[in-house]
């Protein structure tokens, strides 16, 4: 598997460079950004089988997330 596949570093680089760098967000706002993105990962790790640091681009699409 390529390490660009993986979720992981895209959603540092948007916590980090787009919320922070780019918009300077309120704290608050950020701490939002990350404690959402937390639940959607748990979410998305369960449903496809996966660990979250295993997690991949693609586990996100609206195909792989729609309802069975």
């Amino acid at each position: 598997m390529r390490d660009e596949a993986l979720l992981g570093p895209w959603i540092r680089r948007f916590l980090l460079e787009h919320v922070v760098a780019e918009r300077n967000l309120a704290r608050n706002t950020q701490q939002g950004y990350r404690d959402g993105l937390c639940q959607l990962l748990l979410f998305v790790a369960k449903r496809v089988g996966k660990s979250i640091d295993r997690l991949n681009v693609v586990d996100l699409s609206a195909e792989q997330s729609a309802p069975s």
